[in-house]
């Protein structure tokens, strides 16, 4: 499997799947999936921070695992 396509290494990829899917169903119109490509962006960009902000206080892995993700995504959340 693909590392993209792997949810232990793509902490967004059920955001990626659901843009694909309505890019699909909609022909490619990005018009009507607008909430959905913006939700898989801010995803990416969320993830990404954490992995930056790991890398610079050398926590390894720098991309959580996916027991840790589900947790911060928790503590992100509730925070809020």
């Amino acid at each position: 499997m693909s590392e993209a396509k792997n949810g232990e290494s793509n902490p967004c990829l059920q955001e990626q799947r659901l843009s694909f899917k309505c890019l699909q169903d909609n022909f490619g119109d990005k018009s009507q999936c607008e909430p959905q490509i913006e939700n898989y962006k801010d995803c990416k960009t969320f993830w990404y921070n954490i992995y930056k902000e790991r890398k610079n206080n050398k926590i390894k892995p720098y991309m959580p695992s996916l027991e840790e993700r589900i947790k911060i995504k928790k503590e992100y959340m509730n925070g809020q």
